[in-house]
């Protein structure tokens, strides 16, 4: 018992057993001691990872620009195999590695003449919109103006109203000119102007850093494009070398399921989107609507965001068209209503088909979600990101049930009101509502006779009891 020997030489089980117990307190200690400092120095953490963040921005917007262009590579890519098959080349490695670089150039070239071709339709546009507003715009404040005076003249209780509003109105701005606006003048815009100037450099400055990190992004995307069988591989690798074999297969699995979500969600949003502005441009014109290219590009990028998007683009859009003519603006505000009729029961279910597999009060959740995060960006990524943690649970739930010899059918658990085992264990009975309210009737008609239901209860728990006491 003293784990000696004979010789007085400590066992080395006990020995060991020992050691553990203590390097198991040990380990407690210093877990506790690192969760401590974790908390204590969280705002030190964050940000460092935020300066790491803003080191790898590059990186970053290299990745983003990589996993857009990659549907337009992997088509590129089969074109180019195509036309090779053709003329009875045979693919060698080497001249893989050709169609991989054309399929990268024209992808590239592709997404540039895109944006740029998009630039050169609404830069122009919003130039033209503002001198026609320059020059309109006066105009019809003046025409407005002398309708507002024929009414008002014409009507006297409404002419003494706004003859009080209009005196209430001046006594509010002169003292608000004279409580705020010239002290705020006098004591923060005019001693600050150089804060001003430095922040308004800073922010060209910004800009310019941003132009310089897309630029870098667009080197990086080419470096990833070219290489991602490798890095793809080389995750891989690493995940069956850290994690089990099992747990590896599920996490690549997952992996592969979110990128056919955010891949397949993506490209049918932009198609769906760019179907959108078409159509809005087409009706525009046959309607004679103003500033029809200007607004169909606003309406089909904005469309992107899911049911969000059409409100965000269609509100400034509608007051554009106002300054020209209200009557426009109304009918372009149903034109809208019936495009997003035509995409949410039409286009948008043939081309996104069931790419998330989500309600749409999910989509709704998930937008706002993940909107009140990462504003704008997370209304784009929210809808697949909350696919993903969807069917991950979703996918964890019926593996447990399964284990349980229970039903992972949602229609199944309609009305239930409990689950009990049969007799022989050998499955669960499930029982809704009605069901129990027809065995309490029956009951009733047969007073002697005690409900089947209420019997297997008692019996289980009665086998519970002796297991315990066991």
């Amino acid at each position: 018992m003293s784990g000696k020997r004979e010789d007085g030489i400590q066992e080395p089980g006990l020995l060991k057993k020992a050691f553990g117990r203590w390097l198991g307190l040990f380990l407690v200690l210093v877990a506790a001691l690192v969760f401590y400092l974790v908390v204590v120095n969280l705002d030190i953490i964050f940000n460092g990872i935020f300066y790491v963040l803003g080191i790898l921005k590059p990186v970053i917007y290299g990745c983003v620009i990589a996993y857009i262009l990659n549907p337009l590579m992997k088509i590129f890519q089969r074109w180019v195999t195509a036309i090779y098959i053709k003329k009875g080349k045979e693919l060698t490695e080497k001249r893989k590695g050709v169609i991989n670089g054309l399929a990268i150039v024209f992808a590239l070239i592709t997404g540039i003449l895109v944006i740029v071709v998009l630039f050169l339709m609404i830069i122009p546009q919003i130039i033209s919109s503002a001198l026609v507003l320059v020059d309109t715009l006066p105009g019809q404040v003046d025409t407005y103006y002398k309708e507002i005076v024929d009414k008002i003249e014409n009507n006297r209780f409404l002419a003494d109203t706004m003859q009080e509003a209009v005196l209430q109105g001046t006594k509010f701005l002169d003292e608000k000119m004279t409580t705020e606006v010239i002290p705020w003048l006098q004591t923060k815009l005019l001693p600050n102007l150089n804060t001003y100037a430095k922040q308004f450099a800073s922010g060209v400055a910004a800009f310019i850093n941003v132009l310089y990190n897309l630029f870098i992004g667009i080197i990086v995307a080419i470096y990833l494009l070219k290489s991602k069988r490798i890095f793809a591989a080389q995750s891989k690798k690493i995940m069956y070398g850290i994690f089990k074999k099992n747990h590896a297969d599920t996490i690549i699995n997952y992996l592969r399921v979110s990128d056919n979500m955010f891949s397949g969600f993506i490209s049918g949003k932009i198609v769906d989107s760019a179907i959108i502005g078409v159509i809005c441009f087409a009706v525009m014109g046959v309607m004679r609507l103003p500033y029809a290219m200007l607004v169909s590009v606003i309406v089909g990028v904005t469309n992107i965001i899911p049911v969000f998007g059409p409100y965000i683009g269609a509100i400034p859009s509608a007051l554009l068209i106002l300054l020209v003519d209200p009557k426009q603006a109304l009918y372009f505000l149903i034109l809208i209503i019936i495009l997003q009729q035509l995409d949410g029961n039409v286009i948008g279910p043939a081309i996104l088909g069931e790419s998330t597999g989500l309600s749409a009060f999910w989509v709704l959740f998930s937008i706002l979600l993940f909107g009140g995060f990462w504003g704008i960006a997370g209304m784009l990524v929210g809808c697949p990101l909350f696919a993903v943690i969807y069917r991950i649970v979703k996918d964890f739930v019926s593996i447990r049930l399964r284990g349980k010899n229970l039903s992972d059918v949602t229609t199944e658990y309609m009305d239930l009101k409990c689950i009990e085992v049969s007799e022989d264990n050998t499955e669960y009975i499930r029982y809704t509502d009605e069901e129990i309210n027809s065995k309490k009737k029956k009951d009733k008609k047969q007073p002697g006779k005690a409900s089947l239901l209420l019997d297997k209860v008692k019996k289980k728990n009665k086998n519970d009891k002796n297991d315990k006491l066991d």
